[in-house]
C-alpha cells in the first residue's frame, strides 16, 4: 500500500508542481534521495489530502562569461583590429575594433560584445 501512495505521489507531484519547484540548494534542503522512511509519511500526508512540500533535486547552473573592456582590449589588439591603449575604457575606438571583429567573423556588427562576440574574440586574448 505505501509503495502505491509513494508512486501516485510521484506522479502527481511530477505533473502538477513541475514549474513550482525551488532550488534545493537555495533553501538549505539536503540533496540525498528519498527514502522509504521520508517518502512513506510524505505519502500518507498527501493520501490525507494534507499538505506536501516538495523541493527540486536537481540544479543546473550557467555561468555566464562577461569579459572585462580590457581583455577586450587586449583580444582585439592580439587580433591586429585595436590601437589604443588598453585602458578598460569603452570608447569609441575599441567599439569600432569590435565591429570590424563581427564583421570580419560572420556575426551581427553592433559593437557589443555577447557570448558569440566573446567566444571567438577570447581565442586572441592569450596570442
Amino acid at each position: 500500500m505505501a509503495i502505491r501512495l509513494i508512486v501516485i505521489f510521484m506522479l502527481v507531484a511530477s505533473f502538477s508542481l513541475a514549474g513550482c519547484l525551488k532550488k534545493a540548494e537555495d533553501e538549505g534542503v539536503s540533496m540525498e534521495p528519498a527514502t522509504e522512511q521520508t517518502a512513506a509519511p510524505m505519502a500518507e500526508n498527501f493520501a490525507q489530502g494534507k499538505s506536501v512540500s516538495v523541493e527540486s533535486v536537481t540544479s543546473q547552473t550557467t555561468v555566464v562569461e562577461k569579459p572585462s573592456v580590457q581583455d577586450i582590449q587586449q583580444a582585439l589588439k592580439n587580433a591586429d583590429l585595436y590601437e589604443g591603449k588598453i585602458d578598460g575604457i569603452s570608447g569609441s575606438g575599441t567599439q569600432k575594433a569590435i565591429k570590424s571583429f563581427q564583421s570580419q567573423n560572420g556575426l551581427t556588427p553592433d559593437g557589443k560584445v555577447g557570448p558569440k562576440t566573446w567566444e571567438k574574440l577570447k581565442e586572441y586574448l592569450v596570442k
